[in-house]
C-alpha cells in the first residue's frame, strides 16, 4: 500500500520554518560565543537578520529557543528513531546494538549543545528544571530498553540496576573521555560500548544475525 503523504507546505509555511531554524542557528552559535545569560534576544534577532519582534512571536524566550535547539540536535542524531527502533526488537542483545549506535549518534553530533545547556542551567532556574527534565526523559528511555527482556539478563541483575548500568556506560561524559581525550574514533567507541554491555548484561554473549 502506497504511503499516505500529507498536504504540501505552503510558501508561508515553508518560509515560516526556515525563519524558525535561522533564528535557531544564530541563537546556537551565540550561545556557545557569549553564553546563554549574556546573549540578549535583540543579538539573536540581528545575528539571524530578522526583527526582534520576530523572535518573540515565534518563540516568546531564550528558553524556548534552547528548547528548540536541543530538539534539532535530537533529531539530527536520530535519537526517536533510535529509540523506537531498539524497543522493536525482541531480544535484548539486539536493543543494546541499537543503544550503542544511538549513543555514538547523539554525543557525535552534539556540538557544543551540552556545555551551553550547563551553562544556561547554571542562569536560569527553568532551564535548570528542563536539563533535569530532560535527563530524566533520557534515564526513563535507557530503563524500558531492558523491559521484557530481563530473562536475557545475567542472574543478580534486576531492571532497574541494568538501566542504571545501560545509562552510566552511555554518559556523554565516558564518549567524551574516550573520543576527545584519548583519540577514539566514534567506530572505536561503539564497538567499545556494544561489547562492554553485551558483557555487563547478558547472561550469555548471543551471536548476532
Amino acid at each position: 500500500m502506497a504511503a499516505v503523504k500529507g498536504p504540501t507546505p505552503s510558501y508561508r509555511q515553508r518560509q515560516a520554518l526556515e525563519t524558525r531554524r535561522a533564528i535557531a542557528r544564530a541563537a546556537r552559535s551565540l550561545f556557545s560565543e557569549r553564553g546563554y545569560a549574556a546573549a540578549s534576544i535583540d543579538a539573536v534577532a540581528e545575528q539571524a537578520g530578522v526583527a526582534a519582534r520576530t523572535v518573540y512571536a515565534i518563540f516568546g524566550t531564550k528558553k524556548a529557543i534552547l528548547g528548540a535547539i536541543c530538539e534539532d540536535w535530537l533529531a539530527e542524531a536520530g535519537v526517536m528513531e533510535s529509540v523506537a527502533a531498539g524497543m522493536a526488537e525482541p531480544g535484548l542483545g539486539r536493543r543494546l546494538a541499537v543503544v550503542a549506535r544511538s549513543s555514538r549518534r547523539q554525543w557525535e553530533s552534539e556540538r557544543g549543545v551540552l556545555a551551553m545547556l550547563e551553562g544556561a542551567a547554571a542562569s536560569d532556574a527553568e532551564v535548570a528544571r528542563m536539563v533535569t527534565g530532560w535527563r530524566d526523559d533520557r534515564g526513563r528511555s535507557l530503563h524500558a530498553v531492558v523491559a521484557g527482556c530481563e530473562a536475557d539478563l545475567h542472574r543478580g541483575l534486576d531492571l532497574e540496576r541494568a538501566g542504571a548500568i545501560i545509562r552510566a556506560l552511555t554518559s556523554a561524559q565516558v564518549y567524551t573521555e574516550l573520543v576527545a581525550g584519548e583519540g577514539w574514533t566514534p567506530d572505536q567507541y561503539e564497538a567499545w560500548l556494544l561489547e562492554l554491555l553485551e558483557e555487563t548484561l547478558l547472561e550469555a554473549r548471543r551471536p548476532q544475525a
